[in-house]
C-alpha cells in the first residue's frame, strides 16, 4: 500500500473542521496548547494577587460583621452565653475570629439512640432507591456510614472530645477566612487561563468572594446551632460532608456556569452553529401535492425491488402451504 506523506491540502485541512450540517467545528479547549504571553500571566498572577491582597485588608470589617451577624442571630437560635473573639495568628498576621461561647454536651444515650435510627433510615432509603435517583441512593448510603462511624466511636470512647463548640466554630471560620484570601489564586489557574474576556474573570472571582463572604458565617451559625442541640455527635457528619465539601461545591457549580459563558476568542461555541439555508421553495408559490405518480417516479429501483422480490416470497410460500394441506 502506498504511504501518503507531506502536509494535508488546506480543502482537507478546512474540510475536518466542518460538521455533517455545514457548520463549523470549533476545537474543544481541552485540546489546545496554551500559548504563554504577558496577558496569560498577567491574568494568572497579577490579578489574583490583587483579589487576594484586596481581601486581606477587608478581613478586619469582613470578621467585623460576621461578629455582628452572629450577635443578631444568637437570641432567636436560642443559643446561651455570648458572642466573643478569638486571636488567630496566621503566620505573622493576626486575625480576630467570632465565636459562639456556648457549651457542647457529649452525647446521651438518646442522642446515641436517635443518631442509629437516623442512619439505619438513611442507609435504609439509599438501599431502596433505584432509577434516576441512583446518585442520591449512593449519597445517603455514604451518609449512613459516616454516622456509622461517628456512632461507634462515641459509643465506645470516653470524654473529653477533641473539639468543643467554640473551638470547632473558630477552627471552621478560620478555614474560611483562608479560603477567602486563597480562592483567587483557585480561579487564576483553573479559569483564567482560558480565552474569555477580562470583564468575566474579574466577575467569576468577585462571585465566588462574594458568594464564600455569605456563605461561611451562615455555615458557622448552622453548624453550631445543630451541634448546641444534637450534642457533639454531629461533629463528624457536619465536618466532613457539609463543611469543606460543601464549600468546594460552590467553586465547582460557579465553574461550571462560568465555563458555559460565550468567550471573546476563536473558542466560542457560537461558531458550531450551521449556516443559514435559504428555503427550496419560494414562500409566495405552493408546495407541489405529492401523487401516486410522483412518488413512484422520486421512489428508489432499489426499493421496487426488494417490494418485488417480498411479495414473490409470499406468493411462494402461501402455495406451498396450500399444497401441504391438500395432501393432508
Amino acid at each position: 500500500m502506498a504511504r501518503v506523506t507531506g502536509r494535508p491540502s488546506r480543502r482537507i485541512s478546512q474540510a475536518r473542521e466542518v460538521g455533517f450540517r455545514g457548520g463549523r467545528i470549533a476545537p474543544h479547549r481541552a485540546m489546545i496548547g496554551i500559548e504563554v504571553s504577558w496577558t496569560l500571566l498577567i491574568d494568572m498572577l497579577v490579578l489574583p494577587s490583587i483579589f487576594a491582597v484586596t481581601m486581606f485588608l477587608l478581613l478586619e470589617p469582613l470578621t467585623g460583621a460576621w461578629r455582628a451577624f452572629f450577635e443578631f442571630i444568637r437570641i432567636p437560635l436560642g443559643i446561651p452565653g455570648v458572642v466573643a473573639t478569638k486571636v488567630s495568628e496566621l503566620g505573622p498576621f493576626a486575625v480576630a475570629i467570632p465565636y459562639f461561647g456556648a457549651p457542647s454536651y457529649w452525647p446521651t444515650e438518646r442522642d446515641l439512640g436517635t443518631g442509629w435510627l437516623v442512619a439505619v433510615t438513611l442507609l435504609t432509603i439509599g438501599l431502596f432507591v433505584r432509577g434516576r435517583l441512583l446518585p442520591l441512593a449512593y449519597f445517603l448510603r455514604a451518609l449512613a456510614v459516616v454516622q456509622a462511624a461517628a456512632q461507634l466511636w462515641f459509643t465506645f470512647a470516653t470524654p473529653p472530645f477533641a473539639f468543643d463548640l467554640p473551638a470547632y466554630m473558630t477552627g471552621q471560620l478560620l478555614y474560611g477566612v483562608v479560603v477567602l484570601v486563597l480562592a483567587p489564586f483557585l480561579v487564576a489557574f483553573t479559569f483564567n487561563i482560558f480565552d474569555f474576556r477580562l470583564s468575566q474573570k474579574l466577575l467569576m472571582s468577585l462571585l465566588l468572594l462574594g458568594h464564600l463572604s455569605v456563605l461561611i458565617p451562615l455555615l458557622a451559625a448552622l453548624h453550631a446551632f445543630i451541634i448546641f442541640r444534637a450534642s457533639l455527635l454531629a461533629i463528624p457528619m457536619l465536618f466532613f460532608v457539609f463543611g469543606v465539601l460543601l464549600i468546594l461545591f460552590v467553586y465547582v457549580a460557579l465553574y461550571g456556569w462560568g465555563m458555559s459563558w460565550r468567550s471573546g476568542g476563536v473558542l466560542d461555541a457560537h461558531d458550531r452553529r450551521p449556516p443559514r439555508q435559504d428555503p427550496r421553495y419560494p414562500v409566495n408559490r405552493p408546495r407541489p401535492t405529492p401523487t401516486p405518480s410522483s412518488i413512484r417516479a422520486i421512489t428508489p429501483v432499489g426499493a421496487q425491488a426488494v417490494r418485488a422480490v417480498n411479495a414473490a416470497g409470499a406468493i411462494f410460500m402461501r402455495r406451498l402451504i396450500l399444497r401441504d394441506r391438500d395432501r393432508s
